[in-house]
């Protein structure tokens, strides 16, 4: 989920703080959009294939083509937080302009109740989203948009934790790969940042092969290269001083990496984007 996260495009058609009555029911009315609901209060049942007991706390996403019936009982009414979207991605191209396509579903179960600082976290933004969105005003939009944004990555987070366990390395795991994403630029060193942590070298390896399967070394070299990338495409720096700006100790390792992840050295990746410039300034 997490690369449709960086690529997705979010249209609001409708977000609603819904309380109901007792004895009330309710189905689906829109099919055709991708819907999350968050319970706040209340007590009820969901039925699609099967019966699903509702309770405070609860988070149930709705892809696009799901049918679904609702209803509660007399004593305790529910009350919903309901937000209606329409989802897109962004796909690379060769020519760097991208295509807008249609996301048909998120990699997200129908169910889920997380607990701790993460439900808090999220009661927390479905809260605000629903309070600050006004139909029609542009700032609005925009900010709302922003939340929406945050509340897909806790959602990543939260799906993480129902598909792996929340191991008491999680935390761990979590705070390390945030600070590499944040000081990639500085000369890390594996074995520092074990040290900085308290850990072992090797239970720090482990953390990263556990809950995302791939080596921290790894990940900051991927880190590096997507930084690298994008001041190649849009800055005139030199090669010296992007290696600098992105971690590397020089050039010629800068080029060496590069071109690992790549399969072509960094001038190349230049020149392409620069002949392509320059024939798009020709032709106007």
């Amino acid at each position: 989920m997490e690369k449709i996260v960086q690529n997705l495009a979010i249209d609001i058609h409708w977000i609603h703080d819904k309380i109901t009555f007792p004895h009330w029911r309710d189905i689906r009315q829109n099919i055709n959009v991708h819907s999350f609901y968050w319970i706040q209060e209340g007590q009820g049942i969901f039925r699609t294939d099967q019966d699903y007991p509702v309770s405070p706390g609860m988070l149930f996403y709705l892809q696009p083509g799901l049918a679904m019936d609702m209803s509660c009982g007399r004593e305790e009414p529910l009350r919903i937080t309901m937000i209606l979207l329409s989802l897109y991605t962004l796909s690379p191209s060769a020519d760097n302009q991208g295509r807008i396509e249609p996301l048909d579903v998120l990699p997200l179960q129908f169910m889920l109740k997380p607990e701790g600082e993460q439900g808090k976290q999220l009661g927390h933004l479905f809260h605000k989203i629903a309070a600050d969105w006004v139909p029609g005003s542009t700032g609005s939009q925009l900010m709302t948009q922003s939340l929406l944004y945050e509340l897909m990555y806790e959602l990543l987070q939260v799906q993480a934790n129902a598909q792996l366990g929340r191991g008491q390395g999680y935390e761990l795991f979590l705070r390390i790969k945030d600070d590499i994403e944040r000081r990639y630029s500085e000369p890390l060193l594996i074995h520092e940042l074990a040290v900085r942590y308290g850990i072992s070298s090797s239970y720090l390896r482990s953390l990263f092969q556990q809950y995302l399967h791939r080596s921290p070394k790894s990940y900051l070299s991927e880190i590096r290269y997507e930084h690298a990338g994008k001041l190649l495409l849009y800055t005139r720096l030199t090669l010296k001083e992007i290696a600098a700006a992105c971690g590397y100790s020089d050039e010629f390792h800068f080029s060496k990496s590069f071109k690992q992840q790549n399969g072509q050295p960094p001038s190349a990746m230049r020149n392409q984007t620069m002949g392509r410039a320059d024939n798009a300034y020709r032709l106007k």
